[in-house]
């Protein structure tokens, strides 16, 4: 609900709108009172399902979407849920329960975090070992020096220490993804590897020269474990303040 909160904090139109005293009104004759429900909550319904739609194709297209879908539930059944809504709950809660359970967002959303094994694999073992990286973007790297490892370091620092964690054991310890997967116990291999594709993608330092180079997908964690060596050897990834309690961080 922060997002929510904030939300309201910030657009001063909707902060001024007593939610639950909108909903003692609508209960006896909800229809009575759509256009004012559909009017004051579509805002917060329509800025939740634009910040589940992130990183997916059609994301404009895809909270509109799940705007309408959510209006709809809440219509169903001769506007059932808002006859049946009672004040110690908050509308704002029920809005973003409805969001996170519109079936456009789900499916999309569910796709994004477990993608299809046949399109998200090459042809081949999935956890073959890492390949070498190709001579041109080594001579890249090696151009780009300590200027991108300086950039890459910074850029880590801002990132959860998991994620820290999930980096270095896979680009420094070289973990494979069925060892990881046995570690973070995130479902799948797939999972993993989906999840180190969206680090990459994250970290923007090392985005930046994908694009910048061309680097084909075949060689993205290529460029990473030879990107982050340099970076692992001179020092962990911990942030001072957590070396003493990272270990598992520390170059062994």
């Amino acid at each position: 609900m922060q997002h929510v909160d904030q939300l309201l904090r910030e657009h001063a139109h909707l902060r001024s709108v007593d939610y639950q005293m909108l909903l003692e009104r609508a209960r006896p004759d909800p229809a009575a009172h759509w256009a004012e429900l559909v009017r004051r909550s579509a805002p917060i319904v329509h800025t939740v399902a634009y910040r589940l739609a992130e990183g997916l194709r059609d994301r404009d297209a895809l909270a509109e979407a799940a705007t309408r879908q959510v209006f709809e539930a809440i219509q169903a059944g001769d506007f059932a849920l808002v006859r049946a809504f009672v004040g110690y709950g908050k509308w704002t809660s029920l809005l973003v329960l409805l969001t996170h359970k519109a079936p456009v967002l789900a499916e999309r959303r569910r796709e994004r975090e477990f993608p299809d094994p046949a399109q998200a694999w090459p042809v081949g073992d999935p956890d073959g070992p890492i390949p070498p990286l190709e001579p041109q973007y080594r001579e890249l790297l090696e151009r780009e020096g300590d200027r991108l490892r300086a950039a890459l370091g910074k850029f880590l620092l801002t990132l959860h220490r998991t994620d820290r964690l999930l980096l270095a054991m896979r680009y420094e310890q070289g973990l494979s993804l069925r060892e990881l997967d046995h570690l973070f116990r995130l479902g799948s291999p797939q999972r993993i590897a989906s999840l180190l594709a969206r680090l990459r993608t994250h970290v923007q330092p090392l985005h930046a020269v994908v694009v910048a180079w061309g680097v084909p997908p075949t060689q993205h964690e290529a460029l990473a474990r030879a990107a982050f060596h340099h970076l692992y050897a001179s020092r962990s990834m911990a942030t001072p303040h957590e070396e003493h309690t990272a270990p598992a961080l520390q170059r062994r």
